[in-house]
């Protein structure tokens, strides 16, 4: 076999340096979960992380990453931070899942809206099917994202209103 010319052997590897910028510029594998609150970077991590904790009945982690002033509405009425705590304490996630995230920054405040499936009990009573449309705002504080203000309303079947 004769010896590539210079000019066939700059274009092909050419060819392969670009077919690897390529490759290594693609989305072809899986952004890596986030398993900890230090490397996450977004809204949507913190949800995910949040209800990670809420799982796994990680109180401390919970109540670290909720103001102080923290208030969440349900379709049951408004919950302050303690109160909060302890219906979430009430519930036996066996699996989340989370759809149509949208994260909007807003200077030091993080608005995450998202549609929540549960599946799983509260006070041993089974939770309903679900989805609920869930809003959350996230803060920057001094120690880091908190969350100040969650809702969580069970999404009305399809076709009502």
């Amino acid at each position: 076999m004769p010896p590539m010319s210079r000019t066939r052997l700059a274009s092909a590897c050419g060819l392969a340096l670009a077919a690897a910028l390529l490759l290594a510029g693609c989305t072809m594998w899986k952004e890596k979960p986030v398993t900890a609150w230090s490397g996450a970077t977004g809204g949507e991590q913190f949800e995910r992380l949040l209800w990670q904790d809420v799982q796994a009945k990680n109180w401390n982690s919970v109540e670290q990453h909720l103001a102080a002033t923290f208030v969440s509405v349900t379709a049951s009425g408004t919950r302050d931070r303690a109160a909060t705590l302890e219906h979430w304490k009430q519930l036996t996630l066996e699996e989340y899942s989370m759809g149509e995230v949208q994260v909007t920054p807003s200077g030091d405040l993080m608005i995450v809206t998202y549609n929540l499936t549960l599946k799983g009990s509260s006070a041993g009573q089974s939770l309903p099917a679900g989805p609920y449309r869930v809003l959350t705002i996230w803060q920057k504080q001094k120690k880091g994202w908190v969350a100040i203000a969650h809702s969580a309303t069970l999404a009305a079947p399809s076709g009502s209103r």
